[in-house]
């Protein structure tokens, strides 16, 4: 009989800045081991395995999202690559040392008080929201179509990527329309329904509230020594290089 073979995936974890050795005050090395090493790895090897042998084998995670999003018969497609997309984007924004806020230049720190009071009330924003999700998921300061920055989060493998973020009429992870009052998504699209927020923005940074990601380190009452470790250890260059122009002036995106 004729021997099938399974086709070669080209998912393949991707490289950040940080060692296995974790970032001090924000990761030990076991805990850098399960919310990356180990985790990332299953996302990519999962998503592999839900690509074989399909259009979206070797596509990249960010584009097979977008494409899956609404569609339910790709939940499990969409799920693995959007969460590998998304747990990579959060450790790529991170320094392996204590970093410093003043490392912001000065047209980022415009685009901040653009929409915020002051770099300390975009914090205390980002935190609040992080400390009030209950469940799992991101918090996200994204820049949208006129060229501010805004805050929004997604729950479980939810991506904030217009097209996926904005018109997906299913929660891929529970099944519910977004329409009911169960769907964690349900705020975010009236939100959007009256022109708060839509279309496409451009994600620069983002924090990872999966449990699995504070737990071993902070403890179950840690979350928000969490966060204020993970603030002080925020790659500001990176962040700042996701911006358009790397982030050179605050002009207008065009729609």
């Amino acid at each position: 009989p004729p021997t099938f073979h399974k086709p070669r995936s080209l998912h393949s974890m991707p490289a950040i800045s940080l060692t296995e050795e974790g970032a001090p005050g924000l990761f030990s090395e076991k805990a850098f081991k399960t919310a990356w090493t180990d985790y990332q790895n299953h996302l990519v090897e999962k998503l592999g395995d839900v690509t074989a042998g399909t259009e979206f084998d070797g596509m990249d995670a960010m584009d097979i999202t977008i494409a899956t999003a609404r569609q339910p018969d790709r939940a499990s497609i969409f799920n693995y690559a959007s969460q590998a997309y998304n747990n990579h984007f959060f450790f790529q924004g991170i320094g392996q040392n204590h970093t410093d806020a003043e490392e912001m230049t000065p047209q980022f720190q415009a685009y901040v008080t653009s929409t915020f009071a002051d770099v300390a009330a975009l914090k205390t924003e980002l935190f609040a929201i992080a400390n009030s999700m209950f469940g799992n998921g991101y918090v996200w300061l994204v820049l949208d179509q006129v060229g501010s920055l805004r805050i929004l989060c997604t729950y479980n493998a939810g991506t904030p990527y217009g097209p996926a973020y904005r018109r997906q009429d299913t929660d891929m992870n529970t099944g519910l329309r977004l329409g009911s009052e169960l769907s964690p998504y349900t705020s975010a699209i009236r939100h959007a329904a009256k022109g708060k927020m839509g279309g496409w923005v451009i994600p620069v940074l983002n924090v990872s509230v999966w449990e699995h990601t504070w737990l071993e380190d902070f403890g179950i009452l840690g979350k928000d020594d969490y966060l204020k470790a993970w603030w002080d250890h925020i790659d500001w260059v990176v962040v700042q290089g996701r911006f358009p122009n790397k982030g050179a002036a605050r002009v207008p995106m065009s729609k």
